[in-house]
Formats: C-alpha cells, structure tokens, sequence
C-alpha cells in the first residue's frame, strides 16, 4: 500500500496523537494492573475500550492509506505500540460483553482484516440469494459456510454465529420452499440483515 500523500497535516496529526494515547494507555493501564492500583474488572473493561479504539483506528488508517509500520516509525514508538499489543495478547480472556471471550489463536492486528471478510461473506449471501432462479443450492451454502468460518475466526462472536447457522438450518429445510416463494427468500435476507447489523454494533464499528 501506498501511503496518501494528499492527507492533510491536521489529520495525519490528529491520527498520530490518537495513537500514541492508545498506546500509552494500555501500557499505563497495565503498570497500575500489575502494581494492584487497579481491580481486575476496571482493566478488562478498560483494554476492552482501548481493543476497541485500536480497532477502530485500524480502519481509519486503512482509509486513509497510512501504513502502520511506517507510522510507527516515525512516531518512533515502535517498540511501546508491541509491548501494548503483547498486553492484549497475553490476556486470555476479556469480559467484552456480558461473558468473558478467548482471543484464541489471533493476534490483534489480524482482526481488521477478519472484520472486512465477514462484511464481505454477509453481503456476498445477501446479493446471492436476490438472484432470480435460485437453483445452486450447494452455492447458497457454501455462501453460509463462508460466512461462518470468518465468523468463528473472531472472538466474542459465538452469538452471532449461532445466529448465522440457525438461519442456514432454516433455509436447508426449506430450500425447494425458497427457490420459488420471493417473500420467503426476501424474509431470509432481512434476517441476515439483521444479524449483520447486530455484528455491526458488536465490534463497535457503527458511526
């Protein structure tokens, strides 16, 4: 990628000291963790909101065309931004709903590019099934299939995908109903709608 050299110095400022508090915050916020300053559900709930914010500046540089490492460099931060990364990453489990969830096997800086793979998997399946003809059922599925393994790749989604599977279940038991009833395929498309707005305001990525 290259970096957008039409980016204004306001914001490439502003995205800079954006991140460098986020960085400093986690590390500070796990300093006072360490020391026992702070109580273990203060430091879930606040990596959870740094997690958060982290996310949400990786779109905003990926919009932007900004390259992390390059900006990292710049900032010269490098090396404070992994140690912030490790803390995330060496927490097992993070109470980021009303349940703790596993970060599993990913590292932080995978989920963005997983976040973009599910909103591409539910959009894909929703264009699909508006085709006229529905007559590929193994295509409609392997839609679903698509869709569900990107969503088990991100943590904290197990409702989410519970959802997804429960909507593909109803359409395999009623898929020589679906090819031909418009009103049914149009119920299973707003159903998949929302549940992806439901993923929308799970990750916190809704403006």
């Amino acid at each position: 990628m290259v970096e957008d050299t039409n980016i204004s110095p306001d914001t490439k400022s502003k995205i800079e000291s954006e991140l460098f508090a986020l960085v400093k915050s986690i590390t500070n916020l796990n300093a006072k963790y360490q020391k026992g300053i702070v109580n273990d559900d203060f430091f879930r709930k606040a990596l959870k909101d740094a997690m958060n914010n982290l996310l949400k500046l990786s779109f905003v540089l990926k919009e932007n065309n900004l390259q992390l490492p390059d900006l990292l460099k710049r900032m010269d931060i490098s090396q404070e931004y992994n140690n912030a990364i490790d803390i995330i990453n060496r927490v097992s489990s993070l109470n980021l709903s009303e349940g703790k969830i596993s970060m599993r096997n990913r590292t932080f800086l995978e989920l963005p590019g997983i976040t973009s793979e599910i909103t591409s998997s539910f959009i894909t399946l929703m264009d699909a099934l508006t085709l006229e003809g529905l007559t590929k059922d193994d295509f409609i599925f392997n839609l679903f299939d698509e869709l569900n393994h990107n969503l088990s790749n991100f943590p904290g989604l197990d409702d989410i995908l519970l959802s997804v599977k429960s909507l593909k279940k109803n359409a395999l038991n009623n898929i020589n109903t679906l090819r031909y009833d418009a009103k049914l395929k149009e119920q299973l498309i707003d159903d998949l709608y929302h549940v992806f707005k439901e993923f929308q305001n799970k990750i916190n990525l809704k403006t």
